[in-house]
């Protein structure tokens, strides 16, 4: 459909010189004509999908250029080729330009700021997933730097809405689920492989605990903000005429998601509990309750629900998906189409069977692992793999081992479920080692 949509885009000069007078030797009647800038987005697109970026950059400023022309240099219009000059960039691995011109949409969109509140918060959830979308870059040894900005962007929404609407307005719960997201990004980065020292493969515990402390502050201020982001969620959720009961519970549900993802189980089962008892107060039928808490779900969710029945479109039937994002991000599913950056399809994946079960708190072990504790999975059986491979299979293993899932619970208390299938989806710029012969 993009293909189509594109090919009618560059088709139009065709047929519109037709009505330009003899000899003229271009189809409009200037260089700077209006209609010339989606045309150009166009032609840009099918060049990056021919990744033919440095035409693509060059083809894309083109059409910033017209849309300042037409519009004005403080003019909206102009993000719509701006994201993909910034895309092309990226591709090429130019970080000061894509910088400089990330610089420039915030300050384009801070000038939409004053006339448009709205299309304000549009252009900074652009510039959010295109942040993302920079940092989650492999190449790039300065990728952290973009979560930063990101996490910072979220941070200014939040407060710009607090003066444009009130600081108890339903619009703050996105953008603080955000700023918790991000802190997730952010202590993800902690079982990447590249960070590891050489300690953590030596027989020494104390070398291996002095490397695991030097983390700890981070993972303390990190667990506190997300933690008071989310109470935040429940109170705006509790007190807002636009929400209900039902909103509050499900804000409880993410707080004990929290709870987990960093190891706290007593109270995340307690959180798991009372979000329980408040929907089933609320006349939610056993049923649903069961299918609510009888199926693991990779933590945390990249949206936050307030409705039980859009949650429960979530948790669709047949096997649980994952992509992975980046390797950046070890354990961490991509947060939306947008911020993967491309509709091809994910090239390598696996498809596993596993049951979920209880597990008592155990010490991270002093291997490759990243242990969780609290709860596990267990008869982990890799069914599937594309393209097959038995190296690929212990590489599915590794990943698994990063993932927290939310424990299946029965009557509020956690019980061993399966057989569950999860289908695995390595990220694009996973590093993996493939056996020809399979």
């Amino acid at each position: 459909m993009l293909r189509l949509l594109i090919f009618s885009l560059l088709s139009w000069p065709a047929s519109y010189s037709l009505a330009q007078e003899a000899g003229s030797p271009f189809p409009y009647r200037s260089a700077y004509e209006e209609m010339r800038s989606e045309q150009l987005i166009a032609q840009g697109l099918l060049q990056m999908e021919a990744r033919d970026y440095s035409n693509a950059e060059k083809t894309f400023l083109d059409a910033v250029q017209i849309a300042k022309v037409n519009y004005g240099l403080r003019a909206p219009q102009q993000r719509a080729a701006l994201v993909h000059v910034i895309e092309a960039q990226l591709a090429q691995e130019k970080w000061q330009l894509a910088s400089n011109q990330i610089s420039y949409f915030e300050w384009l969109n801070n000038e939409i700021y004053l006339r448009d509140f709205y299309d304000y918060l549009r252009g900074t959830k652009q510039l959010s997933e295109l942040l993302y979308r920079a940092s989650a870059d492999a190449g790039n040894s300065n990728s952290t730097r973009y979560l930063i900005l990101a996490k910072n962007l979220s941070w200014r929404a939040i407060s710009s809405i607090e003066a444009t609407l009130g600081e108890t307005d339903i619009e703050l719960v996105p953008w603080l689920y955000d700023v918790a997201l991000a802190h997730y990004y952010q202590v993800s980065l902690i079982k990447r492989r590249s960070l590891l020292s050489k300690d953590t493969t030596q027989s020494d515990p104390t070398e291996f605990h002095g490397w695991t402390m030097a983390k700890s502050e981070s993972l303390r201020i990190s667990y506190r903000i997300g933690r008071d982001v989310l109470s935040r969620i429940q109170q705006i959720v509790s007190s807002s005429e636009d929400s209900s009961a039902e909103a509050s519970a499900l804000a409880m549900l993410y707080q004990a998601d929290w709870e987990l993802l960093f190891s706290h189980e007593v109270a995340a089962m307690a959180l798991y509990r009372e979000a329980s008892l408040q929907l089933s107060e609320l006349g939610v039928a056993s049923e649903r309750l069961d299918l609510l808490f009888g199926r693991p779900r990779v933590l945390p969710d990249s949206v936050i629900y307030t409705r039980l029945d859009e949650l429960e479109a979530a948790l669709v039937a047949g096997p649980i998906e994952f992509r992975a994002w980046t390797p950046n991000y070890p354990g961490a599913q991509l947060p939306s189409a947008n911020v993967a950056g491309t509709d091809a399809p994910w090239p390598t994946s696996a498809l596993i069977e596993f049951t979920m079960v209880p597990m008592p708190a155990i010490e991270l072990q002093n291997n490759r692992r990243f242990i969780k504790l609290g709860f596990g999975l267990g008869n982990i059986e890799v069914i599937q793999t594309t393209p097959p491979d038995m190296i690929l299979d212990d590489e599915v293993r590794y990943q698994i081992s990063l993932l927290q899932l939310r424990p299946t619970l029965k009557n509020s208390s956690p019980v061993e479920m399966g057989k569950f299938q999860l289908h695995y989806y390595f990220a694009p710029q996973q590093n993996l080692s493939i056996n020809e012969e399979g």
